[in-house]
């Protein structure tokens, strides 16, 4: 950008050992630009710092972006953490495969009336794999 620059919006954020300043600028020319600046201090007390620039044409594709990126934190920071193992404990065959026996068997106690959680308690597995397989098997009515 050649000559003078004019900032719109300045935010400076603290993030322990580095500093982020979030800037909106405008050109001499009127293009307006978000300027994205990580600072951190190295050894001798000297300054690193590292910039991006996005122009305003791409401007909300790089905030939808950025927006998805964050949706993705949000879901894996929610979604349950476990093991095979840990499942194991309580569903002794949970995610192992199922057998043409275990299916012929499955058919039949659910067709006898047997409820997803008897079938799971039968079949050490998960409800939700119990559920999975009926509706495999083409057998799962609604309840």
């Amino acid at each position: 950008m050649v000559g003078e620059k004019k900032e719109l919006f300045s935010k400076k954020i603290g993030a322990g050992k580095r500093t982020y300043f979030i800037d909106i600028k405008e050109s001499q020319d009127g293009t307006k630009y978000l300027v994205i600046t990580e600072s951190k201090e190295t050894e001798g007390g000297n300054y690193e710092r590292n910039r991006i620039m996005v122009f305003e044409e791409y401007l909300y594709s790089f905030v939808r972006g950025l927006k998805e990126a964050l949706e993705f934190y949000e879901k894996e920071r929610r979604a349950k953490k476990y093991s095979v193992e840990e499942v194991r404990l309580k569903y002794p065959r949970a995610y192992m495969k199922w057998t043409k026996e275990e299916d012929d068997a499955l058919r039949k106690e659910y067709l006898e009336g047997k409820t997803i959680d008897d079938l799971s308690r039968i079949f050490q597995r998960k409800p939700s794999a119990i559920c999975s397989r009926l509706q495999k098997l083409g057998v799962l009515r609604e309840e």
